[in-house]
């Protein structure tokens, strides 16, 4: 893990995690839990430090087994640290030579002085001398075990605050794991490919426990697709420990999955050496991340999301499922979910290309009845990215949403792939009647051409409010993949940053009630009922389906004095296709008779 330096005195020093950039994951068997070893030991205050004091540090080269180098204080560089001071020091000894120096993965990593914990190795010097490194001093981390353990997620560091901490990627590639990328950089964490599978290598993971020096895990996701973190244990107290020596996130009170580690060597680097490990099996909870340190608890049970995608691709008989086991840091858990998503399809269809995907989105829900969404997507270029950005947006709005904390118990995707392209175009839209009376229905009569195929009628009635002055009445026949609104007609989308403030309630019965795209859709325009004397051109379809703005412009509000959107009354029907195209058609409404005569 790392982070970069945070002062100005050493711009290039970096946590001594930053560049473990071949972090190996390797599904680990089952395994008795890992259990936590007391340790209580004094400590050494900054204020006694001198320079030429010597001690010992402690890490994992290899295995799980701790092993000793030498340390010697340089200096103390007062306020060179996030909150406090940073201790210089030059490390040597047989394990330490052989390594090439401080490793990645060596963060967190105590270092004694006769006896007494002086803190733990955090930042090195990459592209320099590889034996001169910073230690956080144990105060400071100290401070972390007094912080309140009220479990809660938190939201997305400020702009400014990113630090390069890296995250070793498995079981996602190509656009998945470019996308996954930039999400953890705008949590100020970088993305490093693990590679996917299981190499023919045994791991043999800890099954002890961990102790002061002991490699441990950070993990935002494990299963099929996993997300780790691996710095060193600095101090264990009973079922308590602290490590890394500088923050993974930074964003205070977390809910991240704990992990022992099994490291099969550490690899010199003319940059900075890393270490090659391997997450094993779960040790308990990251409770802490500040910036001096992480801190959690062994044995604590993380609420994990359980996540699960099911890819049926229609045209060879392939089945794919993902599954994927994802904390609860709410503004990752979409990110995650999708990556997921493209790794299962990219991972069944093999090819990136043209078709029609039909999803179902299921979201367990803490004390609501699940939420559910099926739907209908076509692409003729990346047919697995179109079907699943919904479902990604869906998760986001409801984990991120701003009224109240929606607990996710489970996500389960099934999307089911062919090649076929089975769309139908709008291509007439007529009005049975020739004059309708205000409160009763219209009919429209609707042809749709199907691509390659029949033409096809539908008959849609749609009921005329009771208050609809008499005139010209203007319908929109559509279909579900868009929507009006006073600009006219536009693609559909998710409104994110208008959604997330809505009533839980609210936007379920919103996202609910929202077209699906194999839905044809018969509208009243609400502002062409309000001004029967504008006739509206029939906007021509484009190529790709994506309809012209309508005709009617309307003057841009003031400032805050935007008029609530009417209800639009509607009619709608499922197909068998994704409905491209539009059409506008005029109904004459019957001006109502006066309730009165003249005199």
């Amino acid at each position: 893990m790392l982070s970069r330096y945070p002062t100005r005195t050493a711009r290039r020093l970096v946590p001594a995690l930053l560049l473990a950039v071949v972090l190996i994951v390797i599904p680990s068997p089952a395994q008795s839990p890992v259990r936590s070893a007391p340790a209580q030991v004094a400590t050494l205050p900054v204020s006694e430090l001198s320079k030429g004091m010597t001690g010992i540090g402690r890490t994992v080269f290899a295995g799980t087994t701790p092993e000793d180098f030498n340390v010697e204080i340089l200096g103390v560089l007062t306020g060179a640290g996030y909150l406090g001071d940073l201790i210089l020091i030059r490390v040597s000894g047989p394990a330490i030579e052989r390594a090439g120096g401080i490793a990645a993965g060596m963060s967190g990593s105590p270092v004694y002085i006769g006896g007494k914990l002086v803190g733990a190795i955090a930042y090195v010097f990459p592209g320099s001398d590889h034996f001169v490194g910073m230690v956080t001093p144990i105060a400071d981390m100290m401070r972390v075990l007094s912080y309140p353990e009220r479990v809660q997620t938190v939201s997305r560091l400020p702009a400014g605050a990113a630090a390069a901490t890296p995250v070793l990627v498995s079981g996602v590639f190509g656009r998945a794991y470019t996308r996954l990328e930039a999400s953890l950089a705008s949590l100020g964490l970088k993305a490093v490919p693990a590679g996917g599978g299981a190499p023919s290598v045994s791991a043999k993971v800890a099954s002890g426990p961990l102790v002061p020096g002991s490699s441990i895990g950070v993990q935002l996701a494990r299963g099929d697709i996993e997300l780790t973190a691996v710095g060193t244990v600095t101090y264990v107290d009973g079922g308590r420990f602290l490590a890394f020596g500088h923050p993974f996130l930074g964003t205070g009170q977390v809910e991240l999955f704990a992990c022992s580690a099994y490291v099969h060597g550490t690899i010199k680097s003319d940059n900075t050496p890393f270490k090659m490990a391997t997450p094993g099996q779960p040790v308990g909870t990251v409770t802490q991340d500040r910036l001096n340190a992480i801190a959690g608890r062994f044995g604590k049970d993380t609420a994990a999301i359980p996540a699960t995608v099911q890819v049926i691709d229609s045209e060879t008989g392939r089945e794919k499922k993902v599954s994927t086991l994802i904390a609860p840091e709410e503004s990752l858990i979409a990110d995650i979910f999708g990556a997921a998503a493209l790794a299962a399809l990219d991972g069944s269809i093999e090819r990136i290309g043209p078709g029609t995907a039909t999803t179902s989105l299921k979201i367990d829900l803490s004390g609501r009845p699940s939420f559910e969404r099926s739907n209908v997507f076509f692409s003729r270029r990346d047919v697995s990215a179109a079907s699943v950005w919904e479902s990604i947006g869906i998760i986001a709005v409801i984990s991120e949403n701003a009224s109240e904390r929606a607990r996710i118990d489970k996500v389960h995707l099934t999307v089911e792939v062919e090649p076929a392209r089975k769309t139908a175009l709008i291509e007439q839209a007529r009005v049975v009647q020739e004059s309708v009376k205000p409160g009763e229905p219209v009919d429209v009569e609707v042809t749709l051409r199907t691509y390659r195929g029949a033409r096809v009628t539908k008959v849609l009635r749609l009921d005329v409010p009771a208050d609809v002055p008499g005139g010209e009445l203007s319908l929109c026949v559509r279909g579900g993949g868009f929507f009006l609104d006073d600009e006219g007609l536009k693609p559909g989308a998710m409104g994110f940053e208008e959604l997330i403030y809505m009533d839980l309630d609210d936007l379920f019965e919103e996202l609910s009630a929202r077209d699906c795209n194999n839905e044809l859709v018969v509208e009243l325009e609400p502002y062409l009922a309000e001004e029967p004397d504008i006739k509206p051109q029939e906007p021509q379809a484009r190529r790709d389906g994506q309809a012209q703005r309508s005709p009617k412009e309307a003057a841009p509000p003031e400032h805050g004095s935007e008029p609530a959107a009417p209800e639009c009354p509607k009619a709608k029907a499922v197909t068998d296709w994704v409905i491209e195209g539009i059409k506008w058609v005029t109904v004459n409404i019957e001006a109502p008779e006066d309730d009165y005569s003249p005199v």
